[in-house]
């Protein structure tokens, strides 16, 4: 053979190899289970680096839009932290599915040796176990339909000494998790209905007295996911039971409800009045007010002494109502009606909002943060309903004064 040819032959082989190495050399490459979002991303983008849909990213996160931002932790797969081996499985296969070493997975599951067998369930928790050596614990594996509350209501133990014990660092739990549990009292628990009965909804307006037998008071950095996966319920069924809508979040500090409704009354109903009155119905803001007046609301406020009325947008509060007034010359009429100096005393004022005349008390000092930066005003102010109290302290001659204003607005 020529020497030429030989150069040649050599030359095209050794491309063949080149080019067919990527696909020789990759295994199954494992999705991470997180990725966190950096500039520039897009669930678009995501979904093509991962060769994923737009939807099985939004379903997995249970996001209600494309919205994303900076930092963000999304979920890319469902983490499975158990396997049921298969004919053809080995430690290697496995490895390079779940993105695991074979040291990993051997010493996960006490393995001496690279065998395995047909239906044997292997564990991927990522990490050793905890190491048992207290006779004051005993082990559960995590079985379907389980969150943290659930098996610490069943051993009657708290959440954070599972957490502790098992160096968790939230609340999530996967089916084969094998976890450690402090030994309790022994006593079980059953946890409650799924729904109370009756079940109130906007159409019945059934009032509801009292508070369910599961209740939280949310921390700061929950949210509608975080807390319905500590307490193993639906974020539908959690929103329903607060009266809340899927775009609405809820407030560091303030009361929720887990296993039923929460306590509501219905003393008003939309549309019963045709235009702003100066005399309001007097209604709780907890049981009632609160769900009256929501985030980012447009609604007429009237002062009862001067019939003056003027718009204003709620941006938030859940002790209270935060609002800004709309425009500039909102802001005038406000002025006007302080006599042209800002001050703590409140005014009685009636809420006109969707056909309905509630009793309030507004307070004619802003303060704080705002949204609306053309009103010609910094900061936002407080409206009360009935046993509406402060976000911080507040004098009791202060609460007082806003319970007068309200019950003059009712007339009384």
């Amino acid at each position: 053979m020529e020497k030429g040819t030989k150069r040649l032959l050599i030359g095209m082989t050794l491309s063949a190899f080149l080019l067919g190495a990527p696909a020789m050399m990759t295994a199954k490459t494992a999705v991470p289970s997180t990725y966190t979002v950096e500039a520039g991303d897009s669930l678009w983008k995501i979904s093509r680096t991962f060769n994923m849909t737009i939807d099985e990213i939004k379903s997995l996160n249970q996001l209600q839009h494309d919205f994303i931002y900076v930092g963000q932790i999304l979920k890319l797969r469902n983490q499975v932290m158990s396997h049921t081996v298969q004919p053809g499985d080995t430690l290697w296969i496995l490895s390079n599915q779940y993105g695991l070493t074979i040291e990993k997975l051997k010493n996960i599951n006490q393995l001496t040796s690279d065998e395995i067998r047909p239906g044997q369930v292997l564990l991927l928790q990522e990490g050793d176990l905890p190491a048992n050596n207290s006779g004051n614990t005993h082990s559960y594996v995590v079985q379907p339909n389980d969150s943290l509350w659930k098996i610490s209501m069943q051993f009657n133990v708290t959440i954070d000494e599972i957490r502790s014990l098992n160096k968790l660092t939230n609340d999530t739990v996967w089916v084969g998790q094998k976890l450690l549990i402090p030994q309790g009292n022994g006593s079980s628990y059953s946890a409650p209905p799924a729904a109370p009965s009756p079940s109130p909804s906007r159409g019945d307006r059934e009032s509801v007295t009292q508070w369910p037998a599961v209740t939280y008071t949310v921390l700061p950095g929950d949210t509608g996911s975080s807390i319905a996966r500590r307490f193993g319920v639906a974020v539908h069924d959690l929103l329903r039971y607060n009266y809340m809508e899927p775009h609405e979040w809820f407030n560091a500090g303030e009361k929720i409800a887990i296993s039923g409704y929460a306590p509501r009354l219905y003393t008003v109903t939309p549309g019963q009045h045709k235009a702003p009155a100066q005399v309001g119905t007097v209604v709780d803001w907890f049981l009632e007010g609160k769900y009256l007046l929501r985030r980012n609301d447009i609604f007429t406020v009237v002062d009862i002494e001067t019939n003056k009325r003027f718009q204003v947008k709620m941006m938030g509060g859940y002790n209270h109502a935060d609002v800004e007034p709309l425009t500039m010359q909102d802001t005038a009429i406000m002025r006007e009606i302080f006599n042209q100096q800002w001050t703590w005393t409140p005014r009685a004022i009636v809420i006109f909002k969707d056909g309905m005349n509630i009793a309030g008390s507004l307070s004619g000092m802003p303060h704080s943060f705002n949204t609306i930066h053309n009103n010609g005003v910094t900061g936002h102010f407080d409206i009360y309903l009935l046993n509406s109290t402060a976000h911080g302290s507040a004098s009791d001659v202060y609460i007082r004064q806003h319970h007068d204003m309200i019950q003059k607005a009712g007339g009384r």
